[in-house]
């Protein structure tokens, strides 16, 4: 009920304010775009009024026309690949016949040039990172560009690895020795879209089998996948999306590639372990035939150049066209593009190794087809229609050759529960796993806009409809040559294809209050999955963005922008397809082993337990998601321009994998000594039961129990952290003696980890016998803990840092200097106390208390909340248990769970700085070189650790790189 009053409530909102008020005068604006120095009209260039919705794409002549433009004070833009945007302030009272409009091309040898993340253009928190911020920058992956977000750190680029290539917005490491800020909750749940189409893999179900190098599915997108070098901008959204972006909660990285007349452009790249080569161009087919745009690129990079161990090899390539039909009446904007990877891990044994023929690799491949444009009706009912259209396929193919043993061992791969005599690998044997996933995603979506001015309100309402399809039809799991050990087949083709469907409607009005404005933005996002393996199907997302202008616009005056902006919402990730369907786990254990004569050779029977899918499946699973809330303050005045924006964000439900303990029954045989070989007959004791048998009389065996904690994973929620900070950012402007611009930005960052919390998790468990009682037997119990065995329930990090940019930009030397200091401010951790806690007196008796200043070198311990017994009961844990006669020892041994005395001190490390320096130079039009220098002070500082009582170095390693870009 509390779904459908929402869903009627945000229809109501998304009825058009101007339905109910008189249209106002409309008419035409016509003119033309030429280049600022030679005069020539620049064709494909986009003429658009951002506040209308209204745009119009210049022909071959560099002309254009927007008919229907409704009367008023508005800001027209200009802007086209290669060429500084323009924003040019125009009163429409009547037709305009001749506008002009001259473009300056993109070069150092302009008066301005912005080389850092500039304010998103968004009513929430959100940064855009340009075509020469990205050329300065030498990024060799979208993961590079992130370091220009406020709070963001350096990080030097890894190709090699595929868990440093995630990224996280507003994200802190999961620990101060980490130092990689994305975990895989947050980095998981980062939307990226690329030309308006979702980028997916949810549908990549290898795990991390043989994945060293591909796309793990609890860890997002591999942002190697993607190059920099067909890029025209990046927008990174880090506060309350549009409600147009879903299947995302921490964020959306998005993505537009390159569309219109560029020179050929050939980009090389050396850094000491990574070498890029790369060539793009842009071509105008003639008179009103639209662009092609066309891309290839290729990088190797070496985990270490002094071995050929481990390396990476990724190869891009995208071809698209563009083109604008029917400009002078109703535009139809049409851009399709044919894109495609093709990235190649490989580890290799070191040459010392015995085995040589040990490697892992992984073929990665992907093509893809995009279809995206819009549609300019202009009529009174709508105004535009946008569409995306995107299919694509990811084949992964992941190859593991591996020496386990050197003689021959037991091999189980029974497929039924049961005991069974099992082979023997060969000698010398080298296992060859393959893993092949054959992935396909579409994407289809349409979304309806009708904006205008009625009277003085300005309004923009969008009405939309997204279907997604995914699956996987690969062979999955499988082997060449020799069974390798324990193996089963996993086979992907068996799970079948998810839709999902969204509507999404939104509705934005700005409202004049005497000299200031209100701009409200209201919407919501509704998505279904057709699966039954969910607690609930829908997915509702409301979402509120607000801005007060108190000033704008005031440009001779000291304060020439003030505005308070806020946002609220929720956001959604959906389940990816291993969650809904995981596989059958299977566990062996050993019963009968013998060593045989060398006529024969050895004999092993092994019990092999199965847990089918169907109770591998978790039907209450729920939607992750996250409430967003930030209140932001944007100025300029008194010569410094800039931003500060509080947020705080509270992620539910995360997807995680909670261990199901299982009790295992089976038989375990007295050691054998005969020299006849053992074989199945019916156990007299159970008729109708197999046991093994010499001479008809079955062998002595012992009826077992043990725990088994180690495979049986089902998906669960147990995954929670909140965050919050303060953003900011300061551009002081240019200091024009030594035309140096300072711009400082950063954040105050604490995030709070208590996964698993309330949630009752089982310890692990050995196999191993143990003494109890004078007997060695299997421990007879399992300990259960409210949020695991450890002693603490979770983590809180906190981190504040600045990185001060001093930017020199001489345009007659066409050159451009950046000197970072990235200041650490305060970086700071400490575990959470769980309840229960206590350390033991020098009598033995537990005192409870706050340990987070030490316990004067006494250990400290928590018992568990429960225990299982080995009938599968699960029973309350009382600290009595420790004093009884038989299992008070082992109860206090295998139970009792210790730590060190430091466990909740506080890690705190004093500021510490590190220098980057980056330079590029334009050598007049044909080419242009850049340097950058990572930590060029190579400044390491040594902290310690005071919850360890280790030392950890601080800061990246240094790092140097080049890079030539030709133009011609």
């Amino acid at each position: 009920m509390k779904k459908f009053l929402l869903m009627l409530l945000l229809a109501g909102v998304c009825i058009p304010l101007g339905v109910r008020a008189q249209a106002p005068k409309k008419v035409s604006i016509e003119g033309t775009v030429t280049e600022y120095n030679t005069k020539e009209p620049i064709a494909g260039c986009v003429v658009s009024i951002p506040t209308l919705e209204l745009w119009v794409v210049t022909d071959a002549k560099g002309r254009f026309r927007m008919p229907s433009v409704t009367t008023g004070s508005y800001t027209i833009e200009a802007t086209c690949l290669g060429y500084e945007p323009l924003s040019y302030k125009v009163t429409v009272s009547a037709s305009i016949g001749a506008l002009s409009l001259r473009l300056k091309e993109s070069s150092l040898q302009l008066n301005t040039v912005t080389v850092t993340a500039q304010r998103g253009r968004s009513i929430n928190s959100s940064s855009t990172i340009d075509r020469q911020a990205m050329d300065h920058l030498q990024a060799t992956s979208v993961k590079d560009v992130m370091q220009l977000l406020p709070g963001v750190l350096t990080a030097n680029p890894e190709l090699t690895n595929s868990t440093s290539n995630f990224v996280g917005i507003r994200d802190l490491p999961n620990s101060m020795t980490d130092g990689k800020d994305a975990n895989s909750i947050n980095s998981s749940s980062v939307g990226v879209y690329v030309d308006g189409a979702v980028v997916n893999n949810s549908a990549m179900l290898m795990g991390g089998k043989a994945a060293a190098f591909g796309q793990q599915t609890s860890r997002g997108i591999d942002m190697r996948t993607i190059s920099t070098d067909n890029i025209e901008s990046i927008e990174v959204i880090r506060g309350v999306a549009s409600a147009e972006y879903g299947n995302m909660s921490a964020g959306a990285v998005v993505v537009k590639t390159k569309q219109g007349r560029t020179p050929y452009e050939i980009r090389v790249k050396t850094v000491p372990d990574t070498k890029a080569v790369s060539l793009t161009k842009g071509y105008a087919l003639g008179s009103d035939k639209g662009f092609l745009n066309a891309s290839i690129d290729y990088a190797n990079a070496m985990k270490d150049i002094r071995t050929v161990e481990e390396s990476y090899d990724r190869g891009t390539f995208s071809v698209g066209y563009t083109n604008t039909f029917n400009r002078d009446r109703t535009p139809f904007q049409f851009n399709a593009k044919v894109s495609g990877y093709l990235s190649r891990g490989t580890t290799k044994a070191d040459p010392d190794n015995i085995s040589q023929a040990e490697r892992k690799e992984l073929d990665d491949r992907n093509l893809s087809i995009n279809l995206n444009g819009s549609w300019l009706l202009n009529k009174s009912w709508i105004t535009s229609l946008k569409y995306v259209f995107n299919t694509s396929m990811t084949r992964q193919y992941a190859r593991q050759q591996m020496a386990p043993s050197a003689l021959g061992v037991a091999n189980p791969g029974a497929l039924e529960n049961g005991e069974y005599l099992t082979e023997f690998t060969p000698d010398n044997y080298l296992s060859d796993i393959r893993n092949l996933s054959m992935a396909y995603y579409t994407t289809a979506k349409m979304v309806a806009e009708l904006s205008g001015r009625y009277g003085k309100v300005y309004n923009k309402a969008m009405l939309g409809v997204e279907w997604n399809n995914s699956g996987n039809t690969g062979k999955g799991q499988y082997y060449e040559g020799v069974r390798p050990m324990s193996f089963r087949p996993e086979p992907f083709s068996d799970i079948p294809f998810l839709n999902q469907v969204a509507v999404f409607a939104e509705e934005k009005a700005t409202l004049p209050i005497g000299k200031t404005s209100l701009t409200l933005q209201a919407g919501g996002r509704f998505t279904y999955m057709a699966t039954d393996r969910l607690n609930d199907k829908w997915a509702v997302d409301p979402r509120f963005n607000a801005k007060y202008t108190i000033i704008s616009n005031r440009a001779p005056k000291k304060v020439r922008e003030l505005s308070l902006r806020a946002g609220w919402g929720i956001q959604t990730t959906l389940p990816a397809l291993r969650l809904l369907y995981p596989f059958p786990v299977y566990i062996d254990r050993v019963s009968f082993s013998w060593g045989g004569t060398a006529e024969t050779g050895p004999v092993a029977a092994w019990t092999t337990f199965v847990t089918p899918q169907s109770d591998m499946i978790n039907r209450d699973l729920k939607m992750q998601y996250s409430k967003n809330f930030e209140v932001g303050l944007d100025f300029d005045m008194f010569g410094v321009k800039g931003g500060i924006t509080y947020y705080n964000e509270k992620m539910r439900n995360g997807y995680t994998l909670r261990m199901v303990p299982q009790v295992l029954s089976f038989r375990e045989y007295e050691t054998y000594k005969g020299t006849e070989v053992p074989v199945y007959m019916d156990d007299p004791n159970n008729p109708g039961q197999p046991v093994l048998g010499v001479g008809g009389e079955p062998l002595d065996y012992r009826d077992e129990k043990i725990f088994h904690t180690a495979s049986v994973k089902k998906p669960a929620n147990d995954g929670k952290y909140d965050k919050w900070g303060v953003e900011y950012t300061f551009d002081f402007g240019q200091i024009r003696p030594v035309r140096t611009s300072v711009v400082v930005n950063g954040a105050y960052m604490t995030m709070t980890r208590k996964d698993s919390e309330g949630v009752l998790l089982y310890d692990t468990y050995s196999s191993v016998k143990v003494p109890i009682d004078g007997k060695n037997i299997y421990n007879p119990f399992l300990g259960a803990y409210y949020g695991g065995k450890s002693v603490s329930s979770g983590s809180v990090y906190t981190r504040f840092n600045s990185n001060i940019n001093l930017i020199t930009h001489i345009p007659k030397l066409r050159l451009i200097t950046t000197l970072t200091v990235q200041c650490v401010w305060l970086n700071r951790t400490r575990n959470l106390q769980a309840d229960g806690v206590y350390i033991l007196d020098d009598d033995n008796h537990p005192v409870y208390g706050d340990f987070s200043n030490g316990t004067n070198g006494k250990m400290i311990y928590r018992d568990p909340d429960f225990y299982m017994n080995m009938d599968g009961q699960l029973l309350p844990f009382n600290r009595d248990l420790y004093n009884d006669p038989t299992y008070g020892a082992a109860y206090r041994e295998y139970l009792q769970t210790g730590s060190a005395t430091t466990t909740f001190v506080e890690n705190s490390f004093k500021p510490y700085f590190m220098a980057n320096l980056r330079v590029t130079k334009e050598i007049g039009r044909i080419a242009q070189i850049s340097f950058y220098a990572n930590n060029f002070t190579n400044s390491h500082p040594k902290m310690l650790l005071k919850s360890t009582g280790t030392y950890k170095r601080v800061n990246t390693d240094i790092y140097f790189g080049a890079e030539l870009k030709l133009k011609f």
